[in-house]
């Protein structure tokens, strides 16, 4: 699934009905959580708590509303998605690195992946050579690059996810075309950590929107994707800290 292409397509169904005279009940309520926002000083955790409670509270609103009579699954499933974007693209600055101590925490992970820039090989994390391919490498790499075009964390967290699609399908060619025996994520981490360096993402903000995401709630339609999504968030997390020592 590709962020640009099927994600835009979710938030235009969205905001055309938030435009039906019909919804005004609904965008008073976004309007004033989003104002609410203001009153608390910034804390992922308990944004995201904050958020996800807002967005429960809304899907039971959309499911009981008119405009979403005979609706299906999927289809509420996707005004949720909607409104999650909408809300956090308004609050992005609020809720992305918005505290001193994500800024501080940031930077000293930025100037760490600069330093092993430098020096940091495929030999330094025990990578085959059957997986040392630059052209796959590039363009997991150029996915990874795309999370800060992004400020809704479902189209960030989907930009991991293509990277993980990338890699593994370098890995699932390797074993077809080399009889490369995969060993699982003793195989696929060493490479994600070299692409993650290499592409010199901001790990912090990662894990911020990770925690704010209705995508790690699991709800409805939304439970096969999410748990893939978390699986990735754990593996995410692990170079960050290795790094951060």
């Amino acid at each position: 699934m590709d962020a640009s292409s099927s994600q835009p397509l979710t938030f235009y169904d969205f905001l055309d009905r938030m435009r039906n005279p019909a919804s005004l009940d609904l965008v008073r309520s976004i309007k004033s959580f989003i104002v609410s926002f203001s009153f608390y000083a910034p804390s992922p955790e308990n944004d995201g708590k904050r958020l996800q409670d807002f967005l429960l509270t809304m899907e039971d609103s959309i499911r009981d509303h008119p405009l979403w009579v005979g609706a299906t699954e999927e289809e509420i499933d996707s005004a949720i998605e909607g409104l999650e974007k909408y809300v956090m693209t308004k609050l992005f600055s609020r809720t992305f690195a918005a505290s001193p101590e994500d800024a501080k925490a940031d930077q000293e992970i930025s100037e760490k992946i600069s330093l092993l820039q430098n020096f940091l090989r495929p030999e330094h994390l025990d990578i085959p050579a059957v997986l040392q391919n630059e052209a796959s490498w590039l363009l997991a790499e150029k996915e990874l690059q795309k999370v800060n075009a992004f400020k809704a964390p479902r189209e960030k967290l989907l930009c991991i996810l293509n990277c993980c699609r990338v890699i593994n399908n370098l890995l699932l060619n390797a074993a077809m075309s080399e009889n490369h025996i995969l060993a699982g994520a003793d195989d696929f981490l060493p490479v994600l950590i070299y692409v993650t360096i290499k592409a010199s993402s901001h790990w912090r903000i990662l894990l911020s929107c990770i925690q704010t995401s209705n995508s790690s709630s699991c709800i409805g339609g939304r439970r096969s994707l999410c748990q893939k999504w978390l699986i990735i968030s754990q593996i995410w997390s692990l170079p960050s800290h290795l790094l951060l020592t």
